[in-house]
């Protein structure tokens, strides 16, 4: 194993105001050796980043679409733009490119209306413990030092017939539980269905509600369907407490064969 204590979705500032950059490493990859790509919710991530740095604000929610590969990536380019909203609450683009190239448009809206009450209305699902799951170690085909290496995964519960999962994953650098580690951590959705591994992620939609110290999230899983070869499905996130941390959606295109590993 192979973790680094820097948080690996960080952008730093690019040639003007609205743009930033995300310097490729290692563990903002998947894959196997020799044809790394970074992974579409360290994407997302990075993009939460540049758009909070660029916005003063905290972000609401985000939905990425994810347009071309990033194989070989040695940097993104992201640019973010305000295009709407009010005194509270900012609209705002971002788009990120590869060598010129678009990979990802993002839509997402950043502040807050104070004063205000919060109300949760979601509950944690009843799922064995962290130390109570079955450890899930990184698969053989993706490479030593990527991603899989910086997040320890605990499968809580599997049932394929109703499409459901319920995962624990924590930073193996004790990284807060932040809207950027949310967002990485929400798009394990294709994960959730053997059917639906090694499949290619066309969107997620990540509602932030809020964050924590570092620490064990549940992320529970509701396929919705299989359909024209696309999965749709949600995910809630939950601290170990069994605060409501966000709410993510997406949809995939399904494998012409699935993976046998997670």
């Amino acid at each position: 194993m192979s973790e680094v204590g820097y948080p690996f979705w960080r952008v730093v500032p690019g040639g003007n105001s609205s743009e930033f950059i995300l310097p490729v490493m290692p563990p903002a990859t998947v894959g196997p050796d020799g044809a790394p790509h970074v992974m579409g919710g360290i994407a997302h991530a990075a993009v939460i980043d540049a758009l909070q740095e660029a916005s003063g604000q905290p972000l609401l929610w985000s939905n990425v679409q994810f347009l071309a590969p990033t194989t070989h990536a040695e940097e993104l380019v992201i640019r973010c733009e305000q295009c709407g909203g009010g005194q509270s609450v900012g609209q705002w683009r971002a788009e990120v490119h590869v060598n010129g190239l678009m990979t990802h448009r993002i839509s997402a809206a950043l502040g807050a209306r104070e004063p205000s009450e919060q109300t949760i209305f979601a509950e944690m699902p009843d799922v064995p413990a962290p130390g109570d799951s079955s450890l899930i170690e990184r698969p053989d085909h993706i490479a030593p030092g990527s991603l899989f290496d910086q997040i320890e995964l605990r499968l809580a519960l599997i049932d394929q017939d109703r499409g459901k999962r319920a995962l624990w994953t924590r930073s193996q650098a004790d990284f807060p539980v932040d809207a950027g580690w949310l967002a990485i951590v929400s798009d394990f959705f294709l994960g959730s269905h053997p059917a639906a591994r090694g499949g290619t992620s066309l969107d997620d939609t990540f509602r932030f509600i809020e964050g924590g110290d570092s620490g064990w999230v549940l992320s529970f899983t509701d396929l919705a369907a299989f359909d024209r070869g696309v999965a749709h499905g949600s995910t809630r996130h939950f601290s170990e407490s069994g605060r409501l941390l966000s709410i993510s959606s997406q949809s995939g295109v399904l494998p012409r064969i699935p993976m046998v590993d997670f």
